[in-house]
């Protein structure tokens, strides 16, 4: 279970309430914005699908262990991971907060992902 006030702001991790067991970590496309000047300096947008290649470069390079607990879904306007594991969701979810957070942690997560993993 996800407990009440477990932040890792600005993404949202959440069990679907019409899937239970099965959870969700999500970025919208209104925080997106607050960091897309790093991805346009690296070539990219900074859109759902280029936070789905930032989320599997953090996965390769800082938590391999969780690489086949994790499926993306990622549209234009909202990065979307899920699974049946929260707590590797909640991992992925503190890369992910760590490099919104910090613009070069960003960036060198963007430029050592594979291309393949970006819109």
């Amino acid at each position: 279970m996800i407990e009440a006030g477990d932040s890792l702001n600005p993404l949202k991790l959440f069990e679907y309430d019409h899937d239970p067991g099965n959870y969700c970590l999500m970025l919208s496309d209104l925080d997106m914005v607050k960091v897309s000047d790093v991805f346009e300096e690296c070539g990219y947008v900074g859109n759902g699908y280029d936070w789905s290649g930032v989320a599997r470069s953090a996965v390769r390079t800082h938590a391999p262990e969780i690489a086949d607990r994790l499926e993306y879904d990622p549209e234009a306007g909202t990065f979307v991971a899920h699974g049946t594991d929260p707590a590797a969701l909640r991992r992925l979810g503190g890369l992910l907060q760590r490099a919104f957070q910090d613009g070069p942690t960003l960036a060198t997560l963007i430029r050592t992902g594979d291309r393949d993993w970006f819109d």
